[in-house]
């Protein structure tokens, strides 16, 4: 170190910040600039560079692990990283600042820093202003809003009489759109959030190896005027809707195959089912469902007194069963069984121990059904009943007198395999409780099973067969009085479009004092936007008028249209997987006049660049995903169907595809393309300018002072 004496000082003479402070001047002079030189100082900028290379790292597993909407959500758009940039930024302009008036051998040093500064600005310029949204078209079709990740709700005031009609249209105003921070994520996931537990499901996952909670989601009240107030009490990222009262079954066995099986498997079959107040009015049957050799049967009870019967109406196999069944009819508590053989045509039967009776008119043997009338006291009018037994949820009982029935009819062909094959009539019965509780009944003839159906995930004895005995478990349960829809969450899924999502927000809404609790879905993005439906648009009424709220997706005008004139799709052979789909678009204005003389092709790995010549703008589009197809009959498909017929040349369409595409505009890219050539020429000018150009005169001198011996005089020396 001898031999460079002034190599130390020099190295870190541009990196060390000057002292303005002394103890001469005023204490508030002196605590200023004391501040000035701290955020100016070296040690400052270490610890902040330090900093954010660790968020960067850590938003690169972020990004990986959950979406780059979950690292814009918990990162880079929150405000803690604002902060560490903001304080970066003031720290590289003190750095330099505090340095001035420059040396010629700084003029790296202050390059480097303004390409800093300027690299800072356009990431701000790019977070503030930029646009990354979705346009989803269907061929034929041309649209100008892409629309982002992220809701706004939208309050439509009105007369009491305006609010009768679809969507508000004659609303004397509109409120909004109301900016709704929501998050990537469903809020029961984060921790500390409070849980609403759905009967016999898993309670969610919390997200707690990531502070979440340091970004800001727009809980609580919204907006309030005084008389109109809107608050937000939870948020599903995804959601679906489901009918209740419903029940989610799964029947199987973790050890199929049958006694002495040498390789028992883990069999499992799912049972969806929901009530339908009319089981009889056509349509898909959602309440009934074949599964494991018999079928599973749900229905609501809709009093103690059924419930009661539910449990207690069992045949008795000593009794028989004759050739139409054994009737068993349950009043007042009492259990009164008859072989419906030997009663029909009797005349009036008393149940013992009440003073009701009971006469039984006739059977059908095609729906295995039994007719008669129910007598209570002195009433000779009757009750009429109508009992089935192979569909015992449309039987029609005798309410008034309080008796209910089943009838159970042991089949011709009774062994297990036989009922594998549907020979059978198995059955199993589940009633929602007048108490909300979960009941079920086993019938196996001649064997019957009943009690409470454990909610907590224990299993209960189901269908038994050859190669084993199946257990039935309760995966949900959605207990309701009445046929509602219920909002349930689905797990996130980072692969899964914003587009696929189901977004769903729970509101208080409060109109003139009157208020409504109730969870609103979020209009989807299509291509063809549709009035908002039931489950999207929910009406308050106040004094004299109505708020509707919707929650509608944001969306930003592009200021041009993009035209799709075709979309191919090709599957990998042998898959409906795709691999491959592409887009060929125009750009036309307002007028629908072309922006660029040829159509474009957007594939999947091939984006391309636009520059809207009206505002100067410069897009980038990707090729993102498809929606569809849609068929001959769904909705979608009459709506384009006489548009694509013209356009093919009076063919319709076999089916209707839509191409999503994305909108890229980063207002601050070229700003940081300028800021990091500033900095690698300011890098260049310090490590390279520096050495050979702006060398110490010191250096130069004791270099050329020092040269080599000649021969002659070494060896006269020696």
């Amino acid at each position: 170190m001898a031999l460079f004496p002034y190599a130390r000082p020099r190295l870190f003479e541009h990196f060390m910040a000057r002292r303005l402070a002394s103890p001469d001047q005023p204490w508030f002079v002196r605590t200023v600039l004391r501040c000035y030189e701290f955020l100016a100082s070296l040690q400052l900028a270490v610890v902040l560079i330090s900093l954010l290379a660790i968020v960067l790292g850590v938003g690169t597993f972020v990004e990986s692990a959950f979406g780059t909407e979950a690292v814009k959500f918990g990162i880079w758009n929150t405000w803690w990283f604002t902060l560490l940039n903001a304080l970066l930024a003031v720290s590289i302009f003190s750095a330099a600042a505090i340095r001035y008036p420059w040396k010629r051998h700084q003029t790296g040093f202050v390059i480097t820093h303004i390409g800093l500064l300027v690299l800072l600005a356009g990431c701000l310029m790019s977070q503030r202003g930029g646009i990354d949204a979705q346009i989803p078209l269907i061929e034929g079709d041309r649209g100008r809003l892409a629309y982002e990740d992220s809701h706004s709700f939208v309050l439509k005031v009105g007369s009491a009489g305006a609010a009768r009609q679809a969507g508000g249209e004659n609303a004397a105003r509109t409120i909004g759109p109301i900016p709704f921070r929501s998050g990537p994520f469903n809020w029961i996931e984060y921790p500390g959030a409070g849980v609403q537990p759905v009967a016999g499901a898993a309670p969610p996952a919390k997200r707690s190896w990531f502070p979440w909670g340091l970004a800001a989601r727009d809980g609580g009240v919204l907006f309030d005027d005084g008389s109109i107030r809107l608050e937000v009490l939870d948020f599903f990222a995804d959601s679906t809707a489901v009918l209740a009262p419903s029940v989610s079954l799964r029947i199987g066995s973790d050890a199929f195959g049958g006694a002495g099986a040498t390789n028992p498997q883990s069999m499992w079959i799912p049972v969806e089912l929901s009530w339908q107040p009319n089981p009889l009015a056509g349509g898909t049957p959602r309440h009934r469902q074949t599964v494991g050799g018999g079928t599973v049967v749900f229905w609501k009870a809709r009093s103690q007194a059924e419930t009661d019967a539910f449990l207690a109406a069992g045949p008795d196999a000593e009794l028989g069963f004759g050739t139409q069944g054994q009737l068993v009819l349950v009043a007042d508590g009492a259990v009164h069984r008859v072989v419906v053989d030997e009663a029909i045509g009797k005349g009036r039967q008393v149940i013992a121990g009440t003073n009701i009776a009971f006469e039984l008119t006739d059977f059908e043997p095609r729906l295995s059904a039994v007719r008669g009338r129910v007598f209570r006291g002195s009433d000779d009018a009757g009750e009429e009943v109508v009992i089935v037994a192979d569909m015992p949820e449309v039987a029609v009982q005798a309410t008034r007198a309080g008796v209910y029935g089943a009838l159970w009819i042991e089949p011709e062909v009774a062994d297990a395999a036989a009922r594998m094959q549907g020979q059978a009539k198995s059955r199993i019965d589940v009633i929602q409780g007048s108490d909300r509780q979960l009941y079920y009944r086993c019938w196996q003839p001649p064997k019957l099973t009943a009690g409470p159906l454990p909610l907590d995930g224990q299993g209960v004895e189901a269908f038994s067969m050859p190669m084993g005995t199946l257990q039935m478990q309760v995966e949900r349960f959605l207990p309701a009085d009445e046929l509602e829809v219920v909002t349930l969450p689905l797990p996130f899924d980072k692969s899964k479009p914003p587009s696929a999502k189901r977004r769903a927000a729970k509101l208080r809404l409060t109109v003139d004092g009157t208020s409504e609790e109730f969870w609103l879905a979020g209009m989807p993005i299509e291509p063809a936007p549709e009035p908002p439906n039931s489950t999207e648009r929910k009406v308050v009424n106040g004094r004299g008028r109505t708020v509707a709220v919707t929650m509608e997706p944001d969306a930003v005008d592009i200021g041009f249209d993009v035209a799709l004139q075709n979309f191919e799709r090709r599957l990998d052979p042998g898959t409906s997987q795709a691999s491959h789909f592409s887009s060929i678009v125009k750009f036309v204005d307002d007028a629908g006049d072309p922006l660029v003389e040829q159509p474009v092709t957007i594939t999947m790995n091939a984006p391309v660049d636009f520059s809207d010549p009206q505002s100067g703008h410069s897009y980038r589009l990707f090729q993102e995903s498809f929606m569809g197809p849609w068929l001959p009959g769904d909705p979608l498909y009459e709506r384009f169907a006489t548009k694509m017929t013209e356009a093919n040349g009076g063919e319709p369409p076999e089916r209707l595809e839509a191409s999503v595409l994305t909108v890229n505009y980063d207002p601050g890219r070229g700003t940081k393309y300028f800021g990091s050539l500033l900095i690698v020429a300011g890098i260049f000018t310090m490590f390279y300018m520096k050495a050979y150009f702006f060398a110490p005169k010191r250096r130069v001198a004791r270099e050329s002072s020092i040269a080599p011996a000649k021969p002659a005089e070494k060896l006269v020396a020696v």
